[in-house]
């Protein structure tokens, strides 16, 4: 079900989601102040709710929800309330680390767009079923918590200015993974790029606005021609 309120409609709530049996989907953006009733329908599979709501997840279960979007609010824990979740996508986001993702054990896919500040990606490194991060308008303190996700096969960390630079970008966090697609921008200190050849899966490489140096650039000159590697304003 896609909701579509208009001008001379918008519902004051969700509450008449519990008057519809067996609800599979469902997809709202509009502006809702109590959304909550969507986070009581244990039918759901897929949600999609952008209504700009603070008020918190409450406490239940959903337990088929394997695709979800959200804006940034309180509450959310995936392993709480989602525990079979395999995609998340999550906007104006505020919080400083990824602890809402510890224990998502299905997670797959996880999108998240900042606003334009800085923290840490902890919480992400329980999350061994990863395949694709993507973390927009976030400066990230370092890479570490990347270190185990051996599934990981696309990783894009995006901080694009007025974003602080990302801090410690070390390519060696990575080596354990399947990456073939990997995106950095606004990086000024990237680490042991010498490791990118020992990524095998390789096969795109995107640096945008990053710091390289005279050894860098010889170093992705050498990396084997399976490997598109693009920069953009590189300094």
């Amino acid at each position: 079900m896609i909701l579509a309120p208009s001008s001379a409609w918008t519902p004051p709530d969700l509450e008449f989601l519990n008057r519809l049996p067996g609800l599979r989907f469902f997809s709202v953006l509009a502006r809702i102040k109590n959304d909550t009733a969507a986070f009581t329908v244990p039918t759901l599979e897929d949600l999609a709710l952008v209504t700009g709501s603070r008020l918190s997840v409450p406490a239940g279960i959903q337990p088929l929800i394997r695709n979800l979007i959200l804006t940034d609010r309180p509450g959310i824990n995936v392993s709480t309330h989602w525990p079979v979740l395999e995609s998340f996508k999550l906007g104006t986001w505020r919080g400083t680390d990824l602890q809402f993702l510890r224990d998502a054990s299905h997670l797959r896919s996880f999108h998240v767009e900042g606003r334009r500040h800085a923290g840490s990606l902890e919480g992400v490194e329980s999350c061994e079923s990863l395949e694709e991060l993507s973390t927009v308008n976030y400066s990230i303190k370092d890479t570490e918590p990347l270190r185990n996700l051996r599934s990981l096969r696309e990783l894009r960390l995006m901080a694009a200015r007025p974003t602080a630079s990302h801090g410690i970008i070390d390519i060696s966090d990575l080596t354990e993974a399947r990456i073939a697609r990997l995106w950095i921008s606004n990086a000024q200190n990237i680490q042991q790029l010498a490791a990118l050849a020992r990524i095998s899966s390789l096969r795109e490489l995107r640096l945008i606005d990053c710091r390289l140096t005279s050894e860098d650039q010889r170093l992705l000159d050498s990396l084997a021609p399976k490997v598109n590697v693009q920069l953009v304003n590189a300094r």
